[in-house]
């Protein structure tokens, strides 16, 4: 018979953790587990996790240094087959996100694949190692994945084809007897992103193949996008990186940057991940926005049928109704892969060159040609510049691209359907113009081609080249210094800026004839600031209060004692000395003074 709740038995009676479970605690982490449930999952306080975390360098040395007492625990495999299931893990993820169907004998073929593959490239230094794919090896892959939700996969994929007719009928019926609106029919989906990623031909893309060492055209991280049925309410993007505390945002507080960033090795989606994007962003996100509508907090949300999305736990809010589309379906009928994910990408990579086209313009002329402050600018775009060119282009997405996606799930919402805005030919057109003006020789077949490479399967070439980069990416990282704290915006800093905004204001004001224009241009400048005004005005109120308790509680310092004669007799005073004054006759003695007098004899 299991504990009950609240049983103090049941929990842990030490806080001194085995190098197994330190070791556990850090492969839970590394599946995407956040810190907390980490806790809960082990029994352990959520800032032992954080410590041991933090430390994981040190944890891990000295797993790798401990006693045959302890590596009894541990069993260490050769490298060559742990590395092949790295790069085997990112291939199965990649097919899930493609909805391809897997099924064992094809990842034992993929995995055979992959160490025959690697140990050709490392050549003699592998030559003694051996590998089968047995049956046995691919059982403890899969515990050691957490894979157990792939099996069976094959054969429900390549079921019910009539799905694609038959669904968007079944979902109507959902929403007629549900009474959902447009407004509280939400739908997202995972897109991978190469986020530095030019187009094949130009010299940035041929040096970046040819030099050594981490290649960034590469990384790819995850998003996630979403948005409702009347466009009218675009979700936050959720972005999934493969560093949890890039040096790029150090000095930045993460609840505040412009996307939901989070973290796990593989960067991809999982299970736990998805748990808690959809219970602290999503659930308050769309309450919050019925409110604001003042329309029934009741919503419709559409999912694939991915193991990262898992049911129990989505499906466990009353408020939230879950639709799964049916296997192999989604690419036919999931509004975010209908065009909103392609065009965002296009507007990401439009917005990227435009940024490169104001650095060149900007650069000094002594610098060199335009290719060597072409390069200068792509060698500093960092994982920081992409989170804001995910946030420009994802606010660039109109609101018709939004609702016109629906159109081949939910007809009927199309009654008022006005076009689907901008189209993602139109957006490559302006990129090769761009490339032009950055003197680079690009078509428009190649950037077709980039867009397309975003989404499609990952050549065993490419998963040997990503793994391999941020292996060296992490190495990097941690020669660098600890993570900071994120910096304090100071109360001098605050002064200054403001101070900078407002001498703006007045010199349009002066130098501009048109009074229309520049008043318009102050306007908004000074709404721009506002907030900094206001948390200005905070600062000094809790300085003053500061300030007014300190004095209020600082111990002055003692009032000087009053000079009293000694007592003497009437007989030894000289008759022609005149009595001491105990204070003037205008003023008023205190009452430390008073109290003294009154004490004396």
């Amino acid at each position: 018979m299991g504990p009950k709740c609240g049983d103090t038995k049941a929990k842990r009676t030490h806080n001194v953790l085995t190098l197994q479970e330190k070791l556990d605690l850090i492969k839970l982490n590394e599946q995407g587990m956040s810190h907390a449930n980490i806790g809960r999952k082990l029994g352990i306080p959520r800032t032992t996790v954080t410590t041991i975390l933090k430390n994981k360098a040190k944890v891990l040395e000295e797993i790798k240094n401990a006693t045959p007492v302890h590596t009894k625990l541990i069993r260490k495999r050769h490298s060559l087959i742990s590395e092949m299931e790295k790069v085997l893990n990112l291939w199965i993820q990649d097919q899930i996100s493609h909805n391809i169907p897997l099924s064992q004998g094809l990842i034992q073929a993929k995995a055979l694949t992959l160490f025959n593959a690697m140990k050709a490239e490392k050549g003699e230094a592998s030559a003694e190692e051996t590998f089968g794919a047995s049956r046995g090896w691919y059982d403890n892959f899969k515990k050691r994945s957490n894979l157990h939700i792939i099996a069976g996969q094959g054969e429900i994929a390549s079921t019910d084809t009539a799905a694609p007719e038959t669904f968007p009928a079944e979902l109507e019926k959902v929403i007629e007897d549900g009474g959902y609106t447009k407004q509280q029919i939400f739908n997202v989906d995972e897109t991978g992103l190469f986020w530095k990623k030019m187009p094949s031909r130009t010299f940035l893309a041929r040096e970046e193949r040819s030099m050594p060492g981490f290649k960034a055209a590469k990384d790819r991280l995850t998003l996630l996008l979403g948005a409702n049925a009347a466009g009218d309410c675009r979700l936050k993007p959720m972005m999934i990186y493969h560093s949890e505390n890039p040096r790029a945002l150090k000095n930045y507080v993460k609840s505040s940057l412009p996307v939901h960033f989070k973290s796990n090795k593989k960067a991809w989606m999982t299970g736990d991940l998805f748990t808690t994007w959809f219970s602290d962003y999503f659930k308050p996100a769309v309450e919050t926005y019925c409110k604001q509508q003042q329309i029934p907090f009741k919503i419709l949300l559409l999912l694939d049928n991915a193991p990262s999305h898992p049911r129990l736990v989505i499906e466990a809010h009353k408020e939230i109704k879950v639709v799964f589309f049916p296997p192999k379906t989604t690419a036919l009928l999931q509004p975010m892969t209908q065009g909103v994910t392609s065009l965002f990408k296009s507007y990401y990579l439009r917005r990227t060159f435009a940024k490169a086209i104001a650095a060149v313009d900007t650069a000094d002329v002594d610098e060199g040609g335009k290719h060597n402050k072409l390069k200068a600018f792509w060698k500093g775009f960092n994982i920081l510049d992409a989170i804001k060119t995910v946030r420009d282009a994802w606010d660039e997405v109109k609101e018709t691209n939004l609702k016109g996606v629906w159109k081949k799930l939910i007809p009927s919402f199309m009654y008022n359907f006005e076009g689907f805005g901008e189209t993602v030919e139109a957006v490559i057109s302006d990129v090769v113009d761009m490339a032009k003006q950055l003197e680079l020789q690009v078509e428009t077949e190649d950037v077709r081609e980039l867009l397309k490479s975003h989404d499609q399967p990952l050549t065993d070439e490419d998963l040997l080249q990503i793994d391999e980069q941020r292996r060296l990416f992490n190495e990097e990282e941690s020669q660098a210094e600890d993570m900071a704290q994120p910096r304090e915006l100071t109360t001098k800093e605050l002064e200054e800026g403001i101070a900078k905004v407002e001498d703006a204001i007045a010199f349009w004001e002066k130098v501009d004839p048109n009074f229309e224009r520049s008043s318009k241009v102050n306007r908004g400048l000074e709404n721009q600031i506002a907030c900094y005004k206001e948390l200005l005005r905070e600062r000094k109120k809790t300085s003053m209060r500061q300030t007014s308790l300190i004095s209020f509680f600082k111990e002055e310092p003692p009032e000087p004692w009053p000079i009293i004669p000694p007592p003497c007799s009437l007989d030894s005073m000289p008759s022609t000395s005149a009595p001491t004054p105990v204070s003037s006759p205008t003023e008023s003695p205190s009452p430390k003074r008073m109290r003294w007098l009154l004490d004396y004899p």
